[in-house]
């Protein structure tokens, strides 16, 4: 070989080096997180984790193919989005899914493995002289299994609508209803939820204490590590205005989160939403509500017991 021929061969060589080392960069893939951990897990629990499969340049589908490898807990995990799937083309971001299911006999201890993502092109997809790359990464588990009862949360968002001031029906007074929402991420290992909401409300200064409630009825729980959208109907009895609030979120017996916010009551009738019904009454509307309920049934049970005994009598 000549002294130009090995130069020639050279640059070939070079040229083909930046050309399949612009692909690989372009086809760049990664994983977000790089991890599955959760140190708070019980027996019976379930807990779920999105991973962000990330590419650079998604101008092609690719195949992805998920193994786990994690003898030890390998029949817990599963991929919701199955082991095999594609990543479409125009798609820089895919989400999977990585779900636990923790047995009711696993042993009480740290457990780790690795989920492995190994990614390849469509064959279809191939063209003539492309160069087939494939690329993968790796997501490693740690999972810790305790033998402890975790009930704690976590506010994400707060929010209230304006409502309608509340109303009289005959003797009864119907209070307004103020829907309070709330985005709680349940960080415990059972399912849980704030165990009560405390409204202070105040004039628009917030500086004079106007009522002070609590939310009717128990608020929904959640499952353990799931985040979800939960409602406390909280009653008022003030008329139509704008009102200064200091809530409080409560864990059993502790604050978990608070603060402040605006509320608008307007006058009945602005807004096309219901208020409270009969569990807004005060305890004296519904025991007058009750009483002559109770007394009725009451008296039909007396006749019913009369009536018996006479026919028992005539018999006789």
């Amino acid at each position: 070989m000549g002294f130009f021929n090995i130069i020639k061969t050279g640059i070939a060589a070079l040229v083909l080096f930046v050309l399949i080392g612009a692909d690989l960069a372009l086809a760049g893939f990664g994983v977000t997180p790089p991890f599955v951990r959760n140190t708070s897990l019980t027996r019976n629990s379930t807990y779920e984790q999105q991973i962000l499969l990330v590419r650079g340049d998604p101008t092609v589908p690719l195949n992805a193919q998920i193994t786990v490898d994690a003898p030890a807990i390998a029949d817990w995990i599963e991929i919701v989005e199955g082991t095999a799937f594609e990543l479409p083309k125009g798609e820089q971001k895919v989400p999977m899914t990585v779900r636990v299911t923790v047995p009711d006999d696993a042993d009480f201890k740290n457990y780790t493995g690795a989920i492995r993502i190994k990614t390849g092109a469509v064959e279809d997809d191939l063209g003539v002289g492309s160069v087939n790359i494939s690329l993968g990464a790796q997501i490693d588990i740690e999972l810790n299994v305790i033998d402890k009862i975790i009930k704690d949360f976590r506010i994400r968002k707060i929010g209230v609508n304006d409502l309608n001031e509340g109303h009289k029906v005959g003797w009864l007074y119907f209070p307004g209803k103020i829907d309070f929402s709330m985005l709680v991420e349940n960080t415990g290992n059972v399912e849980w939820a704030p165990s009560e909401v405390v409204f202070k409300i105040y004039d628009p200064s917030g500086t004079v204490l106007l009522e002070e409630v609590k939310n009717k009825g128990k608020i929904d729980k959640i499952l353990p590590y799931a985040t979800e959208d939960l409602v406390a109907q909280i009653p008022t009895r003030l008329p139509a205005g704008a009102y200064r609030v200091r809530y409080e979120i409560m864990n059993e017996d502790e604050i978990n989160h608070q603060g402040e916010l605006n509320l608008n009551v307007l006058p009945y009738g602005s807004l096309q939403t219901a208020g409270f019904g009969f569990a807004g009454l005060s305890a004296a509307h519904k025991v007058s509500v009750l009483l002559p309920i109770l007394a009725l049934i009451a008296l039909i049970i007396l006749l019913a017991h009369t009536h018996r005994t006479r026919r028992g009598r005539n018999r006789g």
